[in-house]
């Protein structure tokens, strides 16, 4: 049985001029847990994006995925991937979900809504 939508949640994030903005997010329960997202992407988006999360209290960053083909996963300026949120497991919390250049972490292209995540989402 395939793993069934538990928390979807929409972007806040907007198109500040670098082309990308979260459309989507919903974790989902398996084995592994993953995050399944979708963006939006113009003709002066980055050829790539790195995935990540922070966790909003502390605001520690963590890596899921150092690089994402922006056209690869989709057409029509819209893409779709997952990433697995396993690396989170014993780190239940409220985090959002973030697109990130994969030279510079820092530099944030788009920041989802704030979910949580359970001990019991694995």
């Amino acid at each position: 049985m395939a793993p069934s939508p538990r928390l979807a949640f929409r972007s806040s994030s907007q198109d500040s001029g670098n082309g990308l903005s979260i459309t989507s997010a919903a974790v989902k329960k398996g084995n592994p847990t993953v995050i399944k997202y979708s963006w939006k992407f113009h003709d002066k988006s980055p050829k790539y994006f790195a995935v990540g999360v922070v966790e909003v209290s502390s605001n520690d960053f963590t890596l899921l995925e150092s690089a994402v083909e922006t056209r690869a996963h989709g057409s029509n300026g819209q893409g779709t991937d997952t990433e697995s949120i396993e690396s989170l497991k014993k780190y239940p919390g409220k985090y959002v979900l973030v697109l990130v250049d994969t030279d510079d972490y820092d530099n944030r292209f788009a920041t989802s809504k704030a979910f949580q995540v359970k001990k019991r989402d694995f």
